[in-house]
Protein backbone atom coordinates (compact mmCIF):
# COMPACT_ATOMS: atom_id res chain seq x y z
CA UNK A 1 0.00 0.00 0.00
CA UNK A 2 2.01 3.63 -1.22
CA UNK A 3 0.24 6.26 0.96
CA UNK A 4 -0.78 9.60 -0.84
CA UNK A 5 -2.34 11.47 2.60
CA UNK A 6 0.99 13.64 2.93
CA UNK A 7 -0.43 16.93 3.90
CA UNK A 8 1.44 20.12 3.29
CA UNK A 9 1.76 23.20 4.73
CA UNK A 10 3.71 26.70 3.67
CA UNK A 11 5.76 28.33 5.71
CA UNK A 12 6.59 30.89 3.37
CA UNK A 13 6.77 31.78 -0.27
CA UNK A 14 8.62 28.97 -1.27
CA UNK A 15 8.85 27.01 1.44
CA UNK A 16 6.99 23.90 2.25
CA UNK A 17 6.26 21.32 5.43
CA UNK A 18 5.53 18.15 3.63
CA UNK A 19 3.48 15.80 6.75
CA UNK A 20 3.82 11.88 5.91
CA UNK A 21 1.14 10.39 7.74
CA UNK A 22 3.49 9.25 10.85
CA UNK A 23 4.82 12.34 11.94
CA UNK A 24 7.89 11.90 9.73
CA UNK A 25 8.16 15.26 8.43
CA UNK A 26 10.13 16.75 5.02
CA UNK A 27 10.40 20.29 3.76
CA UNK A 28 10.72 21.31 0.12
CA UNK A 29 12.73 24.91 -0.97
CA UNK A 30 11.49 26.02 -4.00
CA UNK A 31 13.43 28.91 -5.67
CA UNK A 32 13.80 30.40 -8.99
CA UNK A 33 15.86 27.60 -11.10
CA UNK A 34 15.82 24.97 -8.41
CA UNK A 35 14.28 22.97 -5.68
CA UNK A 36 15.63 21.32 -2.66
CA UNK A 37 13.73 18.43 -0.64
CA UNK A 38 15.23 18.08 2.77
CA UNK A 39 14.65 14.16 4.35
CA UNK A 40 11.86 12.23 2.11
CA UNK A 41 10.24 10.02 5.06
CA UNK A 42 10.21 6.09 5.58
CA UNK A 43 9.39 5.18 2.08
CA UNK A 44 5.50 4.01 2.11
CA UNK A 45 4.08 7.63 0.96
CA UNK A 46 4.33 9.38 -2.09
CA UNK A 47 6.51 11.76 -1.52
CA UNK A 48 7.63 12.64 -4.69
CA UNK A 49 4.41 13.13 -6.14
CA UNK A 50 3.70 15.60 -2.88
CA UNK A 51 6.59 16.95 -4.17
CA UNK A 52 5.90 17.56 -7.94
CA UNK A 53 2.29 19.13 -7.26
CA UNK A 54 4.15 21.65 -5.76
CA UNK A 55 7.33 22.11 -8.33
CA UNK A 56 8.34 20.59 -11.50
CA UNK A 57 11.68 22.27 -11.22
CA UNK A 58 14.78 20.51 -11.27
CA UNK A 59 15.39 18.87 -7.65
CA UNK A 60 18.13 18.27 -5.26
CA UNK A 61 17.46 15.86 -2.20
CA UNK A 62 19.50 16.38 0.89
CA UNK A 63 19.52 13.89 3.57
CA UNK A 64 19.93 15.09 7.51
CA UNK A 65 20.88 12.21 8.86
CA UNK A 66 20.95 8.27 8.24
CA UNK A 67 18.34 6.93 9.57
CA UNK A 68 15.74 5.54 7.98
CA UNK A 69 12.47 7.71 8.93
CA UNK A 70 14.69 10.52 6.97
CA UNK A 71 15.65 8.47 4.13
CA UNK A 72 13.52 5.58 3.61
CA UNK A 73 11.94 7.37 0.46
CA UNK A 74 14.81 7.83 -1.43
CA UNK A 75 14.27 5.30 -3.28
CA UNK A 76 11.79 7.52 -4.96
CA UNK A 77 14.99 9.57 -6.35
CA UNK A 78 18.02 9.37 -8.37
CA UNK A 79 20.39 11.16 -6.07
CA UNK A 80 20.39 11.82 -2.74
CA UNK A 81 22.67 14.21 -0.58
CA UNK A 82 24.06 12.49 2.92
CA UNK A 83 27.09 13.73 4.87
CA UNK A 84 30.11 11.30 4.54
CA UNK A 85 29.92 10.27 8.17
CA UNK A 86 26.87 8.78 7.95
CA UNK A 87 27.19 6.78 4.65
CA UNK A 88 28.21 3.77 6.53
CA UNK A 89 25.27 4.25 8.87
CA UNK A 90 22.85 4.84 5.95
CA UNK A 91 23.98 1.04 4.30
CA UNK A 92 23.86 -0.53 7.59
CA UNK A 93 20.12 0.67 8.50
CA UNK A 94 19.79 -0.33 5.02
CA UNK A 95 20.81 -3.94 5.55
CA UNK A 96 19.77 -4.46 9.30
CA UNK A 97 16.68 -6.34 8.81
CA UNK A 98 16.38 -5.10 12.92
CA UNK A 99 17.45 -1.43 12.66
CA UNK A 100 14.33 -1.02 9.67
CA UNK A 101 12.23 -3.04 11.88
CA UNK A 102 12.60 -0.89 15.09
CA UNK A 103 12.30 2.63 13.10
CA UNK A 104 9.48 1.46 10.47
CA UNK A 105 7.21 0.19 13.66
CA UNK A 106 8.03 2.99 15.35
CA UNK A 107 5.56 4.91 13.58
CA UNK A 108 1.65 4.73 13.10
CA UNK A 109 2.20 4.64 9.02
CA UNK A 110 3.93 1.33 10.16
CA UNK A 111 0.84 0.68 12.29
CA UNK A 112 -1.73 1.61 10.04
CA UNK A 113 -0.21 0.16 6.42
CA UNK A 114 0.74 -3.75 5.75
CA UNK A 115 4.53 -3.59 5.85
CA UNK A 116 6.67 -6.02 4.03
CA UNK A 117 10.62 -5.34 5.37
CA UNK A 118 11.64 -7.48 2.77
CA UNK A 119 10.41 -5.69 -0.30
CA UNK A 120 11.63 -2.31 1.51
CA UNK A 121 14.73 -3.69 1.20
CA UNK A 122 14.50 -4.06 -2.48
CA UNK A 123 13.61 -0.67 -3.73
CA UNK A 124 16.29 0.99 -5.28
CA UNK A 125 18.64 2.87 -4.09
CA UNK A 126 19.92 6.01 -5.40
CA UNK A 127 22.95 7.26 -6.52
CA UNK A 128 24.75 9.01 -2.74
CA UNK A 129 26.35 12.07 -3.12
CA UNK A 130 28.71 12.79 -0.06
CA UNK A 131 28.89 16.07 1.40
CA UNK A 132 31.32 17.21 3.82
CA UNK A 133 28.86 19.54 6.06
CA UNK A 134 30.15 22.88 4.59
CA UNK A 135 28.49 23.11 0.81
CA UNK A 136 26.41 25.66 -0.55
CA UNK A 137 23.46 25.66 -3.05
CA UNK A 138 22.08 28.18 -5.35
CA UNK A 139 18.39 27.88 -6.17
CA UNK A 140 17.83 31.07 -7.82
CA UNK A 141 16.47 33.53 -5.65
CA UNK A 142 16.94 31.06 -2.28
CA UNK A 143 20.51 30.50 -0.78
CA UNK A 144 20.76 27.14 1.03
CA UNK A 145 23.70 26.43 3.05
CA UNK A 146 24.77 23.09 5.03
CA UNK A 147 26.57 22.72 8.58
CA UNK A 148 27.60 19.81 9.79
CA UNK A 149 25.92 19.19 13.66
CA UNK A 150 27.20 15.76 14.73
CA UNK A 151 25.39 14.40 17.88
CA UNK A 152 22.34 12.72 17.06
CA UNK A 153 24.39 10.71 14.76
CA UNK A 154 27.99 11.21 13.43
CA UNK A 155 26.77 13.06 9.88
CA UNK A 156 23.97 14.76 11.23
CA UNK A 157 23.68 18.40 9.49
CA UNK A 158 21.23 20.82 9.77
CA UNK A 159 20.27 23.08 6.34
CA UNK A 160 20.07 26.12 6.31
CA UNK A 161 17.75 28.44 4.07
CA UNK A 162 19.48 31.77 4.19
CA UNK A 163 17.42 33.75 2.50
CA UNK A 164 13.97 32.88 4.93
CA UNK A 165 16.60 32.61 7.76
CA UNK A 166 15.25 28.65 8.88
CA UNK A 167 17.14 25.97 9.87
CA UNK A 168 15.90 22.46 9.49
CA UNK A 169 17.74 20.61 11.71
CA UNK A 170 16.78 16.76 11.46
CA UNK A 171 16.66 15.27 15.38
CA UNK A 172 20.15 16.32 16.62
CA UNK A 173 17.74 18.67 19.25
CA UNK A 174 14.40 17.72 20.32
CA UNK A 175 11.95 16.27 22.97
CA UNK A 176 13.25 13.02 24.08
CA UNK A 177 16.38 13.31 21.71
CA UNK A 178 17.76 10.20 21.11
CA UNK A 179 21.75 9.93 21.72
CA UNK A 180 21.53 6.16 22.40
CA UNK A 181 22.05 4.06 19.30
CA UNK A 182 24.10 3.06 17.10
CA UNK A 183 26.14 5.57 15.00
CA UNK A 184 25.46 8.37 17.69
CA UNK A 185 27.78 10.77 18.61
CA UNK A 186 28.40 11.10 22.99
CA UNK A 187 27.19 13.86 24.68
CA UNK A 188 29.97 15.73 24.83
CA UNK A 189 30.28 16.04 20.86
CA UNK A 190 27.09 16.72 20.69
CA UNK A 191 26.50 19.61 23.00
CA UNK A 192 28.46 22.07 20.68
CA UNK A 193 26.08 21.17 18.22
CA UNK A 194 23.10 21.61 20.16
CA UNK A 195 24.81 24.78 21.19
CA UNK A 196 25.45 26.20 17.81
CA UNK A 197 21.64 25.60 17.46
CA UNK A 198 20.82 27.49 19.89
CA UNK A 199 23.01 30.66 19.29
CA UNK A 200 21.38 30.37 15.33
CA UNK A 201 17.69 30.06 16.79
CA UNK A 202 17.99 33.67 18.27
CA UNK A 203 17.67 34.71 14.79
CA UNK A 204 16.38 31.86 12.51
CA UNK A 205 12.81 29.73 12.76
CA UNK A 206 13.98 25.68 13.58
CA UNK A 207 12.34 22.90 12.39
CA UNK A 208 12.93 19.25 13.07
CA UNK A 209 12.03 15.90 11.50
CA UNK A 210 8.74 14.71 14.26
CA UNK A 211 5.65 15.67 16.23
CA UNK A 212 5.85 19.44 17.19
CA UNK A 213 7.64 20.37 13.39
CA UNK A 214 8.92 23.88 14.92
CA UNK A 215 11.19 24.46 17.76
CA UNK A 216 11.42 27.25 20.08
CA UNK A 217 15.01 29.34 21.16
CA UNK A 218 14.08 28.74 25.06
CA UNK A 219 13.10 25.38 24.43
CA UNK A 220 16.35 24.63 22.72
CA UNK A 221 18.51 26.08 24.98
CA UNK A 222 16.35 24.05 28.17
CA UNK A 223 17.42 20.92 26.14
CA UNK A 224 21.62 22.58 25.98
CA UNK A 225 21.11 23.14 29.56
CA UNK A 226 20.25 19.40 30.20
CA UNK A 227 23.07 18.07 28.13
CA UNK A 228 25.46 20.16 30.75
CA UNK A 229 24.36 18.70 33.35
CA UNK A 230 24.61 14.93 32.67
CA UNK A 231 27.86 15.94 31.77
CA UNK A 232 28.24 17.41 35.44
CA UNK A 233 26.49 14.40 36.73
CA UNK A 234 29.25 11.86 35.09
CA UNK A 235 32.85 12.11 35.22
CA UNK A 236 33.71 9.49 32.87
CA UNK A 237 32.10 6.95 30.66
CA UNK A 238 30.66 3.49 32.30
CA UNK A 239 32.44 0.66 31.42
CA UNK A 240 28.98 -1.14 31.31
CA UNK A 241 27.21 1.39 29.60
CA UNK A 242 23.63 1.39 30.12
CA UNK A 243 20.55 3.55 29.09
CA UNK A 244 19.45 6.60 30.77
CA UNK A 245 17.03 9.48 30.25
CA UNK A 246 17.54 12.66 31.90
CA UNK A 247 16.11 14.66 33.21
CA UNK A 248 13.58 11.25 34.02
CA UNK A 249 10.53 13.03 32.08
CA UNK A 250 8.99 12.00 28.84
CA UNK A 251 10.97 14.84 27.06
CA UNK A 252 13.96 13.85 28.90
CA UNK A 253 17.87 13.24 26.43
CA UNK A 254 18.04 9.47 26.15
CA UNK A 255 21.71 8.11 26.37
CA UNK A 256 24.01 5.57 26.89
CA UNK A 257 26.13 6.02 30.26
CA UNK A 258 29.34 4.34 28.26
CA UNK A 259 29.33 7.29 25.17
CA UNK A 260 28.97 10.45 27.91
CA UNK A 261 32.76 11.34 26.53
CA UNK A 262 34.24 10.74 23.46
CA UNK A 263 36.49 8.13 23.41
CA UNK A 264 39.50 8.94 25.45
CA UNK A 265 38.30 11.83 27.16
CA UNK A 266 37.01 12.02 30.72
CA UNK A 267 36.79 14.98 33.45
Amino acid sequence: MFRTDIDVEKIVDGVFWLKDPNEVYCYLIVGKNEAMLIDCGLGFSDIKGAVRKLTQLPLKVVITHGHVDHFGGAWQFPQIYVHKDDCRLLNDIQRSYALRKLFLKAGNTAKDTPVSFSEFGNKPKPEIIRMNGNESFDLGDKHVTVHHTPGHTFGSVAVIDETDKIIFSGDNVCDALWLMLPGTASVEEWLPSAQWLYEMSKEYAVYWGHRSGKLESDYIKQVVIWGREILALYKKNDRISKFRQYPERSDGIIFRTGNIYKKGNKR
